[in-house]
């Protein structure tokens, strides 16, 4: 109240007026934040789950997500749109974070552009280390944007880029939730068991966007009738023999960069972060 008053002798009615509305957004704005990060990833689970939640559906529909993906797509940007509108409306601070979301992302796709060393991309060192340094929020988006981004220039596009982009937007936020511990030594080994963990989890998850669709009726398909159990069992089963080699490359991918080279990175970035006063969550 006193810095307001103090502020009305000094810029009269209007600058009470501005600061009240600066204080209504600094309350408005961080929920509404909250609020579209929180409907983005319940549309990420809901875009893997729904298959299994109606199966009468999934039964009649076009394969591996064909239908509906490019409405996943769009209700996933415009939320990413929004979610950059108010940043950039914060003014100051919330430029220089949509800045470096694009620096960041820009070195995703850079990244990406080699290929694919069987389920391994150094794409990934990017989001774990953005992710741990300033916070799950920027962890997310930048997952959700990286991919977007890389699919574009890579010619990524199609039914399974809405997935990969809620996919590794949760390692990113995953990093984000990580202690930091008191050493550097605790804060990377606490990163590098995350990239191990997150390289086979990310695999585990996203089998599921085509799996549901395969119902031939082998002892690894999904079975619609089946209860519960039954279909984990084939799922494993089916992981196994599908991906489990192919993500053991990311997971010992993602351990050897993070401790290769992920302290002068991560040092950089909460380096950058304060200079720039980032304050992101």
């Amino acid at each position: 109240m006193t810095a307001r008053l103090e502020l009305g002798l000094e810029a009269g009615p209007g600058g009470v007026r501005e600061a009240e509305a600066r204080e209504r957004l600094t309350v408005v704005v961080p929920g509404l934040r909250i609020a579209l990060l929180v409907l983005a990833n319940v549309i990420g689970l809901l875009a893997f789950t729904w298959p299994f939640l109606l199966p009468s559906v999934a039964g009649r529909v076009a394969e591996n997500h064909q239908g509906d993906g490019p409405w996943i797509v769009a209700a996933l940007g415009a939320i990413l749109l929004a979610l950059l509108f108010l940043e950039l409306g914060r003014g100051g601070l919330g430029p220089k974070t949509i800045a470096l979301l694009g620096v960041l992302g820009a070195a995703m796709v850079a990244l990406r552009l080699p290929g694919f060393v069987a389920g391994f991309s150094a794409l990934f060192i990017v989001v774990l280390v953005a992710g741990n340094s300033l916070g799950p929020e920027f962890g997310f988006l930048l997952g959700c944007v990286g991919m977007f981004a890389s699919g574009i220039f890579v010619g990524g596009l199609g039914p399974w880029l809405p997935f990969e982009m809620v996919a590794v937007g949760w390692v990113g936020a995953g990093a984000g939730l990580l202690p930091h511990g008191r050493s550097w030594r605790t804060r990377v080994v606490w990163l590098a068991a995350f990239g191990f963990a997150s390289g086979y989890l990310y695999g585990l998850v996203m089998e599921l966007w085509f799996w549901p669709f395969l119902t031939d009726g082998s002892a690894l398909a999904w079975d619609p009738t089946g209860g519960a159990w039954i279909n984990v069992r084939h799922y494993l089963g089916f992981y196994v023999v599908d991906g489990l080699t192919w993500d053991t490359f990311r997971a010992v991918g993602n351990v050897v960069l993070v401790l290769a080279i992920g302290r002068p990175v991560l040092a950089a970035l909460d380096r950058a972060a304060r200079r720039m006063q980032l304050r992101v969550v």
